[in-house]
C-alpha cells in the first residue's frame, strides 16, 4: 500500500476555484485565508506575505501550497500599500469573471490562485501535518514536465475554453502531490515529528503501512514492534520521535480518518460494521473513541453529512 496515495486521497479536492491575477508594478493586494490555497506563478516576480511570515520572492514558475493562511498578500515590495482584494473585486464578480487586474501599470505579474475544497472534513487531521507555507521555486526543478505543466497551466487559464477549468484541477493536483514529495524529502534533514517525515523511514514507515493497510486488526505495541523486527521499546521510542505521537494514538486517529470516510460515503453501512472494519468489537467503544478525535458522535456525523450532501442536491 503506497500511504502517500492513500494521504492524497484524503486530501483529494473537489468544486476548485481558479482565477487570473494579471498585477502590474507598483502593487499590493490583501486576500482572506482559507483552507488549501493555490498560487502559480506564470509570470513576472513578486513578494508572497503569509500571516505573520517573512516575504518570500516568487518568480514565474513557482508553485505555493498554503494550507491554512488566516490571511496572504502578494505585493511588488514589502513598503507598498495594500488594498484589499475583496473591495477591488467582490467575490461575486470575481466567481463570475475570474479575474482581477491592479496595479501602476508597470512590471507585469501574472499568477494563478486557486482554492481547493478538501473532499472530507477530517482531512484538516492531515493538514495540521504540513507546514503553513509549501514553496516549489521553479529553479529547484530538474524535470522539464514541472515547467511545461506550469505553462499549460497558464495557457489553459488564459485561453478559457471549455473544460479549462477541469484541466487546471487535475494539473493543479499533479503539481500538489509532487510538492508533497518535496515536503516529505525535505523533512528528513530535520528533527520536527511528522508521520509524512516518518513515511521514509524503514521500520516506522513500514508500521504506519500495517496500520493505514489494516485498521481492523488488533494492533499492539508489541505486534507493531515485532512486525518491522524492533524491541518494544525502541519501536515505541523512535516512533514517537518522527511521528510527534504513540503508536497506538496515531492508531485511533488514522481508524477514526477511515471510519468518518465510511460514514460519509456508504450511508447504508451499520455502525456495528463501521466500528468492526476499524478494529471496535462495540459501537460503545467505538461511540466513545470517534467522539474523543472527531468532537462529534457516530451519528450526528452521518445526519449532518447527510443533510450538507441534500443541500447540495436542492442547490444544484
Amino acid at each position: 500500500m503506497d500511504i502517500l496515495a492513500e494521504v492524497m486521497s484524503l486530501l483529494r479536492t473537489e468544486g476548485q476555484l481558479y482565477g487570473r491575477l494579471e498585477l502590474s508594478a507598483p502593487f499590493g493586494l490583501l486576500f482572506p485565508g482559507n483552507k488549501g490555497i493555490c498560487l502559480i506563478v506564470t509570470r513576472g516576480s513578486c513578494l508572497l506575505v503569509v500571516d505573520d511570515h517573512s516575504a518570500i520572492p516568487l518568480v514565474g514558475g513557482d508553485f505555493v501550497f498554503l494550507p491554512a493562511p488566516k490571511t496572504y498578500t502578494l505585493t511588488s515590495d514589502v513598503k507598498e500599500r495594500v488594498r484589499s482584494a475583496e473591495k477591488l473585486v467582490p467575490p461575486a464578480e470575481f466567481h463570475q469573471t475570474r479575474l482581477i487586474k491592479h496595479g501602476g501599470g508597470g512590471t507585469p505579474v501574472s499568477v494563478i490562485a486557486g482554492c481547493f475544497t478538501f473532499a472530507s472534513p477530517e482531512s484538516e487531521m492531515l493538514v495540521k501535518h504540513l507546514p503553513q507555507i509549501i514553496h516549489l521555486p521553479a529553479s529547484l526543478h530538474e524535470s522539464p514536465w514541472f515547467s511545461s505543466t506550469i505553462q499549460h497551466l497558464a495557457a489553459e487559464a488564459m485561453g478559457n475554453q471549455p473544460g479549462s477549468i477541469a484541466i487546471i484541477d487535475r494539473l493543479s493536483e499533479i503539481l500538489f502531490i509532487q510538492a508533497m514529495r518535496k515536503q516529505i524529502s525535505s523533512m528528513l534533514g530535520t528533527d520536527k515529528p511528522s508521520w509524512l517525515r516518518a513515511i521514509v523511514d524503514p521500520q516506522i514507515g513500514e508500521a504506519l503501512r500495517l496500520m493505514h493497510s489494516e485498521p481492523s486488526r488488533s494492533w499492539t505495541v508489541p505486534r507493531l514492534a515485532k512486525g518491522v523486527s524492533m524491541s518494544r521499546s525502541a519501536f515505541a521510542e523512535r516512533f514517537r520521535r518522527l511521528v510527534g505521537e504513540t503508536p497506538l494514538d496515531h492508531l485511533t486517529q488514522w481508524r477514526m480518518v477511515r471510519a468518518a470516510a465510511m460514514l460519509r460515503e456508504q450511508q447504508r453501512v451499520t455502525m456495528s460494521a463501521v466500528a468492526d472494519a476499524v478494529g471496535y468489537k462495540s459501537e460503545s467503544s467505538f461511540g466513545k473513541a470517534f467522539k474523543r478525535v472527531m468532537a462529534t458522535s457516530p451519528g450526528d456525523y452521518r445526519q449532518r453529512h447527510q443533510r450538507i450532501e441534500k443541500a447540495g442536491v436542492g442547490q444544484s
